[in-house]
């Protein structure tokens, strides 16, 4: 006896169940594989950002040629360069992933060319191993540190160096200081928006902190002998202004003071400034970072959610859909009334 044919209904059925997986296996495989993928800093990333001092905020300073503190305006400029074959290589190395970025930060008169062969009032170069996720540095042999044409290799660079991570949390971050070479807290102090685009707040607050001790001559501050050696001190308080789906740094700014000491008594200005990216620097960030932080959010949220919530409904549809329905009364009795029952 044949089986019955298959109905639309159950046919439809058919469908909204495969259909139903397949979003459910979508939602899960944009969660858990291709954000993982998409989630990582590149290689070769190039980039460049400026801060400088606003008008009429003219930064106090040492000219060293001059051995006087002198007023004027000062900007910042600060390359980074990714390096692609050694980043891999370092990758399977350590058995992670990370990224090899050089930073090189110049810091002196706006006129200045940070690009020429000429010493700044400040220039420094690190190189650095990254996480690629986390944006956490990673200890690694390779790790330089150029300051004043003397390289040193630094006992580790720790914290978050370039940017905060993805999937950036409000929370306490611990952030680099390269001064005094180690990263202190950088907490979370409120919510904000960059030109459409959400931001996480931080602020990174560092109390005067010795950084070393330099010999100068006494008449430099204020004392009678002819070399004193005084302490070299260091304050500063940075702003960040976060894409928390990336963790780029839309906004940065700082409010530097370092001076010299001698006996714990301030003598001499270094360097007070503060400095804040300009707008087109931030601009160039929101016009790079925009579409990827929308992208990264449909991967990592709006598509596992919307295929995880219609999946679920046309599983359970199809379900219902394949029980079919029960025959009705007519047809019931139609089939229990044996063949001439009704005959005389």
């Amino acid at each position: 006896m044949l089986g019955r044919e298959p109905t639309v209904r159950t046919k439809l059925g058919t469908v909204a169940l495969f259909f139903g997986a397949f979003l459910v296996a979508l939602a899960a495989l944009s969660r858990f594989y291709a954000y993982e993928r998409l989630a990582v800093v590149p290689y070769n990333s190039t980039a460049t950002t400026i801060s400088e001092t606003k008008p009429g905020a003219d930064a106090e300073y040492l000219d060293i040629k001059q051995l006087e503190v002198v007023t004027g305006p000062l900007k910042s400029t600060r390359v980074t360069t990714g390096d692609v074959k050694r980043s891999k290589a370092v990758s399977n190395q350590l058995g992670r992933d990370v990224a090899i970025w050089d930073t090189y930060s110049c810091t002196d008169k706006p006129d200045f060319d940070c690009g020429a062969d000429q010493t700044p009032l400040s220039g420094t170069i690190d190189l650095v191993a990254f996480d690629r996720t986390s944006g956490l540095a990673v200890e690694w042999e390779g790790s330089t540190s150029v300051s004043g044409g003397e390289t040193t290799k630094p006992e580790g660079f720790e914290g978050q160096y370039f940017k905060f991570p993805f999937d950036t949390q409000k929370q306490s971050y611990e952030f680099w200081d390269g001064t005094i070479n180690r990263a202190t807290t950088a907490e979370f102090v409120g919510e904000g928006e960059v030109d459409g685009l959400a931001v996480y707040k931080f602020r990174q607050t560092i109390e005067p902190t010795k950084s070393g001790t330099i010999d100068v001559p006494g008449d430099l501050v204020g004392e009678n002998a002819n070399t004193v050696t005084a302490d070299r001190m260091y304050a500063n308080v940075r702003s960040f202004s976060v894409e928390p789906t990336t963790g780029v740094i839309l906004i940065g700014g700082e409010q530097q003071d370092s001076y010299l000491a001698v006996d714990g008594e301030r003598k001499l200005t270094t360097t007070k400034v503060t400095l804040g990216y300009t707008d087109e620097t931030t601009q160039n960030l929101v016009d790079d970072y925009q579409s990827k932080a929308f992208l990264l959010g449909l991967v990592k949220s709006t598509i596992p959610l919307v295929g995880l919530v219609l999946g679920v409904l046309l599983i359970g549809l199809g379900l219902l859909s394949r029980r079919g329905r029960p025959p009705r009364r007519s047809d019931r009795h139609h089939e229990q009334t044996p063949v001439g029952a009704g005959a005389a």
